[in-house]
């Protein structure tokens, strides 16, 4: 699916932890404002009333994130709160009522307004929870350093604070950073965590979580029975604890894997009741969701008209939610639907609205990393505001114009840095426009040159090869036609040298056929054609083609496969003919925002510095196909060691997506 949400619902647990301690002190405090002055007892009240208001609101949060906002911005917005933890609570729940709709700009705005105001107040346990979503937010839109960032800074004040239980949301989040960027060990490791501090407090529905995902990193990794096992203990937790939310997330999972064992049925199942509860919930985002699950499945038992229903109800939601991410997959639904009833033009249509909204995908990752910027700012700013606090308590004494010297200074010094960093900022970009635009002209001369060479190839191979076998079978036929007076058994001789090398041109077509466009790739797709390309090999004893593929199940991109089948090829041509090796190792593994193909052999190697790579040698004609998928291609050889080539392609830059 295009979209991996894996339980939010552990995103803002540290949310609802903070907000239950803070009511429950609210009735201790109520206790106390009985024996105070009526000025402290209306304010105390005041308070009381709005913790109502904002207890109101988060029970609304997981059913109706846009109730749960009509109730507590109109208070916050009339500052009815009386502290300032109060307003950095409501603004951090106004920020998740946007994240659980993946309006991510709207959530990192709300976001940054409460670590403001966290910052000023000196709230660490409010500072955790905001940086704990708002590395959420970066890892939906694939920011992963900043995402990394952000969860360590959380997982520290936790750790301060002796916060286990919070402390194991940031782990949780961890593991699912470490799992979208395919490290998967690592990733095992923090859900494991995870798992045992909210076994320690026995809080279901960060067990549930927390199963479920290590329901998907199983799959991720082929581990299709465990994946199973973790799935089953996530429902049935959620089941028990009448977790609707968790339930309707983790049955979309479940629904996944259960896909990938080709159980379409029971996927099916799932897919409709992650459905039915999203829209008792209210969850458009997730009912989307559950919609272009159902497409698929269906898509899988060919039920096209009913693939069809589906992708039109989630492309509705998708409009009315104007989501980016879900209108992507929507369209990319029916360009697979499309396709498989025969109707190509619209197909076409919808599948380049699918690569143009997965650009405006990569242009909105652009924006949040401003975000995170001004994020960092306002970090440094808290602290060297705590600074000059510190440092006019201790100068309190001494002379006034010491103080406004100091001042001065520093706004002439921020002043001028960002002067600076303007400058920069401004000189960076126009290098690195100038850079794009000299990158694409040689990318498409590249493409044209690999053109020019791949035909004068075929070329090359159907004169040199199925030419000369025709005419010998030409000739064989002229003696036959010219003597007739020929005997029985020259005739015979004539004739099967004829047949003979008729049978040898069409193994010689068949050959070239394959070369060019093999059928196993385009039927069964590029793990079974890799296979038996390395099937072929290895019956020669005297060569060894060692394989390893990851998550090439989930590949059917055509125009990406060909390109990596064709690029094994010519590396193995290479290494065979011009490098003089007999053993190879291949690896590929994709995640969901890349494919990465390592490709080694013990040939001779070459010098990289001192070797010019001409324009349509092996190595050219792959590099021009990478770039432009906009891929990325790497090499690295010497002398007598052999040769190690890695190529990296996208698939997309956004979301986990999300």
């Amino acid at each position: 699916m295009f979209i991996n949400d894996r339980l939010l619902l552990h995103v803002f647990l540290p949310l609802v932890f903070c907000f239950c301690a803070i009511h429950s002190s609210a009735g201790a405090e109520n206790n106390e404002v009985k024996n105070t002055l009526q000025a402290k007892d209306t304010l105390k009240n005041q308070q009381l009333s709005y913790d109502s208001i904002f207890a109101h609101g988060l029970s609304l949060l997981y059913t109706n994130p846009d109730s749960a906002r009509a109730v507590i911005q109109p208070a916050y917005e009339k500052k009815l709160y009386a502290t300032g933890v109060q307003a950095t609570r409501s603004l951090n729940l106004i920020g998740a009522s946007y994240h659980l709709q993946a309006n991510y700009m709207k959530a990192l705005d709300y976001y940054y307004q409460a670590l403001e105001l966290a910052l000023k107040i000196n709230d660490s346990m409010r500072l955790g929870n905001i940086y704990n979503n708002i590395g959420n937010v970066n890892l939906k839109t694939g920011n992963f350093n900043n995402a990394l960032s952000m969860y360590l800074k959380a997982a520290s004040i936790y750790e301060t604070l002796n916060e286990i239980q919070n402390k194991s949301s940031s782990y949780n989040n961890l593991g699912l950073l470490y799992m979208d960027i395919a490290n998967f060990s690592k990733a095992n490791i923090h859900f494991r965590k995870a798992l045992a501090g909210f076994q320690a407090y026995n809080d279901s529905i960060g067990i549930a979580a927390t199963l479920s995902n290590l329901g998907a990193l199983k799959r991720k990794t082929g581990d299709f029975d465990s994946a199973i096992y973790f799935h089953e203990r996530a429902i049935s937790i959620d089941r028990k604890t009448e977790n609707k939310y968790g339930l309707c997330v983790g049955s979309q999972e479940y629904a996944e894997s259960l896909l990938h064992l080709n159980e379409i049925e029971k996927a099916i199942e799932y897919y409709e009741l992650s459905k039915t509860l999203a829209k008792q919930l209210h969850q458009y985002f997730h009912l989307s969701i559950a919609e272009i699950g159902l497409a698929t499945a269906n898509l899988k038992i060919k039920n096209y008209d009913k693939a069809m229903q589906n992708a039109d109800s989630a492309m509705h939601l998708a409009t009315l939610l104007d989501n980016i991410s879900l209108k992507q997959g929507a369209n990319e639904l029916y360009y697979k639907i499309l396709e498989k009833i025969g109707n190509y033009q619209q197909a076409l249509e919808h599948y380049v609205r699918s690569v143009e909204l997965r650009d405006s995908l990569v242009n909105q990752t652009k924006i949040h990393q401003i975000y995170n910027l001004e994020i960092d700012q306002l970090s440094i700013m808290g602290e060297v505001q705590r600074l000059e606090i510190q440092q006019k308590e201790l100068l309190l004494s001494k002379k006034n114009n010491i103080i406004v010297f100091i001042i001065i200074l520093f706004i002439l010094i921020m002043a001028g840095a960002y002067l600076l960093y303007l400058n920069h900022n401004h000189r960076r970009k126009a290098t690195h426009h100038a850079a794009i635009l000299s990158l694409n002209e040689k990318k498409s001369r590249a493409a044209i040159e690999a053109e020019i060479q791949e035909r004068k190839r075929i070329g090359q191979e159907l004169h040199d090869g199925l030419g000369q076998l025709l005419t010998v079978a030409r000739l064989n036929i002229s003696v036959l036609q010219q003597k007739a007076t020929l005997n029985e058994e020259s005739r015979k001789e004539l004739m099967d040298s004829a047949f003979n090398s008729v049978d040898e041109a069409f193994n010689e077509l068949r050959n070239i056929s394959h070369n060019l466009a093999p059928a196993v790739l385009s039927e069964k797709g590029l793990k079974v054609a890799l296979e038996e390309l390395a099937n072929q090999i290895n019956k020669n004893r005297n060569q060894k083609f060692q394989l390893e593929l990851y998550g090439l199940d989930e590949c059917k991109d055509n125009l990406v496969e060909n390109m990596l089948y064709r690029s094994v090829q010519e590396l193995l041509n290479n290494a065979m003919k011009h490098a003089s090796a007999n053993t190879f190792f291949l690896q590929i593994v994709k995640s969901e925002l890349e494919i990465t193909l390592m490709f080694e052999d013990n040939g001779k190697g070459f010098d990289i510095e001192n070797t010019q790579i001409s324009a349509g040698s092996g190595l050219s004609n792959i590099r021009s196909r990478v770039e432009n998928l906009h891929g990325s291609i790497f090499v690295d050889s010497k002398e007598n060691r052999g040769t190690i080539v890695t190529i990296v392609i996208p698939i997309k830059s956004s979301t986990n997506e999300s």
